[in-house]
């Protein structure tokens, strides 16, 4: 008689025979099975995961993952899929998994801890070629709001990259890689919804920092405080004073002064956290 079991993945039952045996997991579970489908299949590469993994929280910060991978197993498919990762095709690389939206950093901290693992196992590589995009976003944070920030773009984000620019082996180091073909620098002339900015703000309700590389789950949290700071202040003293019609008139000729003024004290805020990031790390 055959011995059936259920896909850990999708939950169909069949034929062990037919499915790949999963040893013990990274978090001391029982061997499970997954089914070829499973196995094998990806998504396409515009699929975007709106599920949502972890508690709610009273902060208005929601958190992404793009896990690029130069080689990954079964098992990794089984475990991510726990976190509400979806594997999905980018012709760059071998998979690149998508993660859900988090509600929290406590989620993502036992994320890492498994993804620690399984590079220690040698289960995954995530190599030169890849990237582990970081995605933040805000209760606030919309259609309008980001098109607020693409109009200063360039005002909020180049004083930034010019310290990073500065700092290149501490930004190497901190990031997990430096500025590239696939994450590249900025200036006061680039076009703010160019798709491979370091910062990309081509979404309609993220900042996507493409810079972000993962090294190991400590250095890849910092990143992620980091982002989540940058992203405050670009809400705290950017967006939501950008329609203050109060503001100052003997200071300003204009509203459009006014915001441009506030993108560069929010811009300077940012450089100084970053400065103070590299210093403690």
């Amino acid at each position: 008689m055959k011995m059936t079991a259920t896909c850990t993945n999708c939950g169909t039952t069949m034929n062990k025979d037919r499915m790949t045996k999963i040893e013990k997991n990274n978090r001391g579970g029982r061997s499970a099975f997954i089914c070829e489908r499973c196995r094998t299949r990806m998504l396409g590469y515009t699929y975007e995961n709106d599920t949502r993994h972890g508690c709610t929280t009273v902060h208005p910060f929601t958190y992404g993952i793009e896990l690029e991978t130069s080689r990954s197993n079964a098992k990794v498919r089984s475990e991510l899929n726990d976190y509400g990762f979806v594997p999905t095709s980018d012709c760059t690389v071998d998979v690149e998994y998508k993660s859900p939206i988090f509600n929290n950093l406590k989620s993502m901290s036992h994320l890492v801890k498994v993804i620690d693992k399984m590079i220690d196992n040698n289960d995954i590589e995530i190599g030169s070629n890849c990237g582990t995009h970081f995605h933040v976003g805000h209760a606030n944070l919309n259609r309008e709001t980001m098109g607020y920030i693409r109009r200063f773009y360039n005002s909020l984000f180049v004083p930034l990259c010019e310290t990073m620019q500065a700092h290149e082996t501490e930004t190497a180091t901190f990031f997990g890689r430096y500025f590239g073909r696939w994450c590249n620098t900025i200036t006061m002339d680039t076009y703010s919804e160019e798709h491979t900015n370091f910062i990309n703000v081509q979404h309609s309700n993220t900042l996507e920092f493409r810079i972000a590389f993962y090294r190991n789950g400590k250095q890849y949290m910092n990143v992620a405080k980091f982002a989540t700071k940058v992203t405050e202040i670009v809400m705290n003293n950017f967006v939501n004073n950008f329609n203050n019609e109060g503001f100052d008139r003997t200071r300003y000729r204009n509203i459009t002064e006014y915001r441009k003024h506030k993108a560069d004290i929010a811009a300077q805020k940012i450089v100084k956290v970053y400065l103070k990031a590299i210093e403690t790390m």
